[in-house]
């Protein structure tokens, strides 16, 4: 697998892991998605990166986990910006509360790229733990 189909994957994964848990807090009675968001960026995180693991046989080097980790940041933005600017058309926001949600977008890029670079480490981590214990049975 490629770094661009994983990145690719990660997008399409991210898109229907928001979609399918808001919709289900929201039929829950929830009314915020913080949670939800973060489940669904961690999952797509794990899922994409186990992936790469299993069908190349190896997990990323340095080079490769930073061009990863940046271009899933820069999804996660994109998605993030699109959402803000849907709920803020669809709320009626006026212009004057554009400083408050560009602050919240840079908080919420700053937390979301400690938690994407935690979790494609720990991914590898994980890949490395089940090849030691693959070579200890094999």
């Amino acid at each position: 697998m490629t770094l661009s189909a994983l990145l690719r994957r990660f997008a399409a994964a991210y898109l229907v892991l928001l979609i399918v848990v808001g919709v289900g807090l929201n039929l829950a009675g929830a009314k915020s998605s913080a949670g939800g968001n973060m489940a669904a960026l961690l999952g797509a995180v794990l899922w994409v990166c186990m992936d790469f693991a299993k069908k190349n046989g190896r997990y990323f080097t340095r080079e490769e986990k930073n061009r990863v980790v940046l271009g899933m940041l820069v999804i996660d933005l994109v998605m993030q910006m699109a959402g803000s600017v849907a709920i803020g058309v669809f709320a009626g926001a006026s212009a004057l509360s554009l400083g408050p949600m560009v602050l919240i977008l840079l908080f919420t890029c700053v937390l979301h790229a400690l938690v994407i670079w935690f979790f494609v480490g720990f991914a590898g981590k994980q890949h490395a733990a089940a090849e030691a214990r693959r070579n200890k049975n094999g």
